[in-house]
């Protein structure tokens, strides 16, 4: 009776690792419905215990994200914390869930458990700063960003931590402070869309328009199509 219970037990696991690849496969291939339908399915079989819960409850948020359903992603990611609370991805995910739908307190509040976890976390200083100035916290942004400072040894994540500083400066209606360290920001790290979009900000209000245009689109060109549209429209003619 042992023997043919643990038969069962293994055969399950492998059923279940069988339709974790599969999800995993539709995921990879763009499908996300598809792979949330199977994760579903898994997830009405198992507890939190089962060591396949944590990898299909991961993927169905990964694809909630995917398909900017952020309520739902918010669901699955506040179980994911509250059963793995050890696990950052799990609190980074879930921060930029609340940053998306522009819940920015709870978004703060979660970024900041997590310096609770790694207190030198470099990539939480620069979102707690970031996402300050987002909620209108400017003095709070350039804190995270010094604070973030204190730790870096990395160019690429000096630059951004710079980048949001800036970010936060002109908030405050500092623009030249915002521009120096924007500048110092680009010179370390030239792939920052974020820095580019900053710059042309900082210079509008400056009524400095010789860069504004090549700014706008640098920013463009690195990812950032929605933040520069109508800057664009406006100052690219």
């Amino acid at each position: 009776m042992k023997l043919a219970f643990f038969i069962c037990l293994f055969m399950g696991i492998l059923w279940r690792m069988d339709d974790y690849t599969e999800a995993k496969k539709l995921f990879d291939n763009k499908q996300y419905k598809a792979s949330i339908d199977i994760c579903t399915k898994e997830l009405e079989k198992l507890q939190p215990k089962d060591s396949l819960f944590e990898k299909f409850l991961f993927l169905r948020a990964s694809s909630y994200t995917e398909l900017q359903d952020f309520q739902s992603g918010i669901k699955d990611y506040l179980v994911l914390v509250q059963v793995y609370p050890r696990q950052i991805s799990y609190y980074v995910g879930l921060s930029y869930m609340y940053g998306q739908i522009g819940n920015y307190k709870d978004c703060i509040s979660i970024l900041e458990k997590t310096l609770t976890l790694e207190p030198e976390n470099i990539y939480t200083f620069n979102n707690l700063s970031y996402y300050s100035s987002r909620d209108g916290n400017y003095n709070e942004a350039l804190k995270y960003a010094d604070d973030g400072l204190k730790f870096v040894t990395d160019s690429t994540w000096k630059g951004a931590l710079l980048s949001n500083k800036g970010y936060g400066l002109i908030g405050l209606k500092k623009y030249k402070d915002a521009l120096a360290n924007i500048n110092e920001s680009i010179n370390l790290n030239q792939d920052n869309s974020f820095a580019y979009y900053f710059r042309a900000i900082a210079n509008i209000n400056l009524k400095s328009f010789e860069t504004v245009c090549g700014d706008l689109n640098k920013a463009k060109s690195l990812g950032a199509e929605t933040m520069t549209k109508e800057l664009i429209q406006q100052y690219c003619h």
